[in-house]
């Protein structure tokens, strides 16, 4: 067993009572709380208000963390493993959402099972290393790449058990799903124990009947819908709307979450407070993307000119993020994820979840309920993977802990390097990031 004295711990990560606020003067800036962990293998055994209670007078090992920050192993709650670390053969320079999918998709070709696992492992080095511990990644699950993809992803699944918990979203187009390829997705789903079905419906006259069937696919195999939804800035764009009538028309019983929604921050305010109570009502986790949405969203472009294929840039004037504050508000369960990494869609990223937590809080004005801001990587994502206990230090909870450089929250927002320990169940653990100069020796093709 080993004792971690003085963590300060944010509020949103603790077990009742402990999440209470703690009075103090500066709590609604600092909203932590000083407590001792104590640690009995990969597990969290007991936690106190520091120096009270039993705890207190454990006798074994030791350690004084000085009344640093400590956040919980984080969560990634959408990513996709089969494209990250394309960029530097395949770039999107434009960024165009539709010139971007093009260009993965010819990439596409060099997908072997091989070619995913060299790039996701890459990936899985970094998240370990930045601190995460739980990833949900959604895999391309057409006739192309399928099989590879999901059969590179079950190795690492089998390889990172006990450090990263792993699971998959088999990604397919509805009319695929709905024009005859539905046994074969399935099939595959099974046999790689995908944890949910995905896709991104498109707004059409069929809607309702594509969702029912996807949804009868589901129950099938006992499994959830986790969907891109309305990822544009298309106010007549409802997929969102049309999976909560879905689900409470079929009374589907397993889990649903909803990707994006970018269209939701352009309707209606009316249309879109009826459309979160619906979401509220159907039981749907809503997980936006801040950093590839913002990237992606809102671009515009001159006239085009002769030959061309795209026009002058312009200055964005609407950006992707979706009605985060009123879907807390309604009750609705919400997470952010960090999306695509290094491929066409967007250039940058690197699996750091501390970096889409503090970006999060910028670009959402998360600082205006800033106690409940570490839920969007920690609790909210453990609730849509259906993981309980991650996300929080508390009893029963895995025994994985990032000790940061810093023993205010406002110090860690604003200085998103601040360096970071991490605590892998009584011991401390490297955290060593893999160098980019490795991908300069993978095979081109």
């Amino acid at each position: 067993m080993h004792l971690f004295r003085r963590a300060r711990i944010p509020l949103a990560c603790l077990p009742p009572p402990l999440n209470q606020a703690t009075g103090a003067a500066n709590g609604a800036l600092e909203p932590w709380r000083e407590c001792d962990v104590l640690v009995d293998g990969a597990r969290i055994s007991a936690v106190s208000d520091s120096g009270d209670g039993a705890v207190a007078k454990f006798e074994g090992r030791t350690t004084d963390l000085g009344g640093l920050l400590v956040f919980p192993g984080l969560l990634e709650v959408h990513t996709h493993l089969d494209k990250c670390h394309t960029w530097d053969r395949a770039p999107g320079v434009h960024s165009d959402f539709w010139e971007s999918l093009h260009i993965l998709y010819a990439d596409s070709a060099r997908w072997s099972e091989e070619d995913v696992y060299r790039r996701a492992e890459f990936a899985l080095r970094t998240t370990w290393a930045h601190g995460t511990v739980a990833l949900r990644s959604h895999l391309d699950t057409s006739a192309r790449v399928g099989a590879g993809s999901h059969a590179a992803v079950d190795r690492l699944r089998a390889e990172w058990r006990g450090r990263v918990e792993i699971q998959t979203v088999s990604l397919f187009k509805f009319t695929e799903f709905c024009g005859g390829e539905d046994g074969r997705i399935l099939q595959l789903s099974a046999q790689h124990k995908a944890t949910a079905l995905g896709g991104f419906p498109q707004p059409n006259p069929d809607l309702a009947r594509q969702l029912d069937y996807i949804m009868a696919g589901a129950r099938e195999l006992g499994i959830g819908l986790d969907l891109h939804v309305d990822e544009s800035g298309l106010p007549h764009a409802e997929c969102l709307r049309a999976t909560a009538e879905a689900v409470l028309r079929n009374q589907f019983p397993h889990p649903v979450a909803c990707g994006h929604n970018c269209s939701l921050s352009v309707q209606a305010p009316e249309r879109a407070r009826e459309t979160i109570a619906l979401v509220k009502e159907a039981g749907i986790g809503i997980i936006s993307l801040p950093l590839t949405n913002l990237h992606l969203q809102g671009r515009a472009r001159g006239p085009k000119a002769p030959g061309a294929a795209f026009g002058h840039p312009l200055t964005p004037q609407w950006r992707g993020l979706t009605l985060i504050h009123e879907c807390i508000d309604a009750g609705v369960t919400v997470a952010c994820g960090g999306d695509n990494v290094r491929d066409a869609f967007i250039g940058w990223g690197d699996f750091d979840l501390v970096e889409v937590y503090i970006e999060s809080v910028r670009l959402a004005h998360l600082d205006t309920r800033l106690a409940f801001s570490p839920a969007v990587v920690t609790t909210g994502p453990a609730a849509i993977m259906g993981l309980p206990g991650y996300g929080m230090i508390a009893p029963g909870s895995p025994a994985d802990m990032i000790v940061f450089s810093a023993r205010k929250l406002y110090s860690l927002l604003a200085r998103p390097s601040t360096p970071r320990r991490l605590i892998h169940g009584e011991e401390f653990r490297e955290a060593l990031l893999p160098d980019y100069d490795e991908q300069e020796r993978w095979p081109s093709a």
